[in-house]
C-alpha cells in the first residue's frame, strides 16, 4: 500500500469513506509511516509480531511427531532460529530437511541452512574480548570455508552479542537460549 501515488491514496480514501456494503479492505504494509494520516484514521490497525521461538519450536515438535520425524532437539533450535519468527519458514525448513529421509541432526540442518557452529560464533566472541584479531580472522575463515552463509553468521554474531548484553543487563529470562548456550 505504501507504494501508492497521492492521485491513488485519494481515490482510496474515497472508496474507504463510502465502501460498498459488502466489501472488506486489507491493507498492509511494512512502511506505516509512509500512509497519509486520513487513511490511517479510517482504517483499524493491527500490528504483527515474529513469532517468540519457543512456540516455532513447540510447533515443529508437534509436526516431527505426528509426522514420524527423527529430529534432534538442537536441530529443531536451528531451524526455529533461522526462521526469525516465521512460522511458514519454520515448517518449510523442517520439511526440506526431512525429505532424505534420515534423522535431522544439528550437522544437516547447519550443513543445508548454512549457519555455523554454535563454537565458530563463541570462538569469534571469544577472539573479540581477548583483542585478537588474527584468530576472529581465522575463527571467520573457518566458518565460512566450513559453508556458513556470510549473511548468516553475521545475524548470528548479533544474536549473540545481544544475547550477552541482555544478560549483562540483568534481563536474561527475556532471551532465548538453552543450558549450553547459557553456560557459555
Amino acid at each position: 500500500v505504501h507504494m501508492l501515488s497521492n492521485a491513488a491514496f485519494n481515490a482510496l480514501l474515497k472508496t474507504l469513506e463510502e465502501p460498498p456494503a459488502h466489501a472488506i479492505f486489507v491493507l498492509a504494509t511494512t512502511e506505516v509511516h509512509k500512509l497519509p494520516a486520513t487513511v490511517i484514521s479510517r482504517c483499524q490497525r493491527h500490528e504483527f509480531r515474529r513469532i517468540p521461538l519457543n512456540f516455532i519450536q513447540a510447533h515443529l515438535k508437534e509436526i516431527a511427531e505426528k509426522e514420524g520425524i527423527q529430529v534432534e532437539a538442537a536441530a529443531v533450535t536451528a531451524i526455529a532460529r533461522q526462521a526469525t519468527g516465521s512460522m511458514r519458514d519454520a515448517v518449510s525448513l523442517l520439511d526440506q530437511l526431512a525429505s532424505g529421509g534420515s534423522t535431522v541432526t544439528l550437522e544437516l540442518a547447519q550443513q543445508v541452512l548454512g549457519t555455523a557452529t554454535g563454537q565458530n560464533v563463541l570462538e569469534l566472541v571469544e577472539s573479540i574480548l581477548d583483542q585478537d584479531t588474527g584468530k576472529g580472522m581465522r575463527v571467520i575463515s573457518r566458518a565460512l570455508d566450513n559453508g556458513s552463509d556470510p549473511r548468516q553468521f553475521g545475524r548470528q554474531m548479533v544474536d549473540i552479542l545481544r544475547v550477552i548484553l541482555m544478560v549483562k543487563m540483568g534481563n536474561s529470562e527475556l532471551v532465548e537460549i538453552n543450558h549450553e548456550e547459557a553456560d557459555a
